[in-house]
């Protein structure tokens, strides 16, 4: 990676995200990311280890939220008065709501926000559109990004990845909110296999569908990226759980770092 790129992040006070933008950092790559509250990411680091000289030099946080079309153009485009736009190399999304109960026996399991990972997905593909279209001869398909985001298990339509002893959680209480990730699987997959490649925004994308979620951003608090699980759709790894960092440092290890390139196109799944 030259040293003009960077990764772009959205959800970066997610767990999985936080721990794949903590390695990113060690790493000495730059990154961008959108906050709502700036704040707390940059403590979220500092908790992490991360010190402010790191961020200063190597991550730019822009204020805003996914519907703010604007930041999100600041997130994904450096250089943008210049005739010489840097776009984002790779995206890594962990956009997604907050779980919440409710009174109903068919839909017991809710999120805040039931459309939030589409309206991310339609707002990064929109944004793209809008910067192909003012720089049509300056960036190349193949200096388009890849995307990366978190999904989950439980929404194949191919095979199921979920163990027995999971399927009522995930496929009745959890159904709603899952719906959310199947459009969002759905929108990415649409652009990516259009068969206009001009009309795709991404260069690949990677859905990563790990299993029921433990633990928090702690770099410290997995059991290490090696000993995940790993599958594709066809083939998936079937596991009760996963740590939210030992997700953030195989997105770390196998996407950032090596570009995602045997990846691309795939739909993969880890678990402990």
């Amino acid at each position: 990676m030259s040293s003009s790129q960077f990764i772009a992040f959205f959800g970066a006070t997610g767990g999985c995200t936080n721990a794949c933008l903590v390695h990113t950092l060690n790493a000495g790559f730059h990154a961008t990311a959108l906050a709502r509250t700036p704040s707390k990411l940059i403590d979220m680091l500092h908790g992490q280890g991360i010190s402010q000289a790191t961020i200063d030099a190597q991550l730019t946080i822009i204020k805003g939220d996914i519907s703010d079309i604007a930041a999100i153009k600041s997130v994904l485009l450096s250089n943008k008065d210049n005739s010489n736009p840097v776009l984002a190399s790779q995206i890594i999304s962990g956009i997604g709501g907050t779980p919440q109960l409710q009174r109903s026996l068919k839909k017991p399991v809710t999120i805040d926000n039931p459309e939030i990972c589409a309206t991310a997905t339609k707002n990064v593909i929109q944004v793209l559109q809008q910067i192909y279209t003012e720089f049509p001869t300056t960036i190349s398909q193949q200096q388009k990004p890849v995307i990366t985001v978190i999904s989950t298990t439980g929404v194949s339509d191919v095979k199921e990845d979920v163990p027995f002893g999971f399927q009522f959680l995930y496929h009745v209480l959890l159904a709603d909110p899952h719906k959310d990730k199947k459009v969002m699987e759905k929108l990415i997959t649409e652009n990516t296999q259009e068969s206009d490649a001009s009309k795709r925004v991404f260069r690949g994308a990677i859905i990563v569908r790990p299993s029921l979620l433990t633990g928090d951003h702690s770099v410290k608090g997995g059991k290490g990226w090696k000993k995940l699980k790993t599958g594709q759709e066809e083939k998936p790894a079937v596991g009760y759980t996963v740590h939210r960092a030992d997700v953030g440092q195989w997105i770390f290890e196998q996407v950032v770092k090596t570009g995602g390139e045997s990846y691309l196109g795939q739909r993969i799944t880890l678990t402990n």
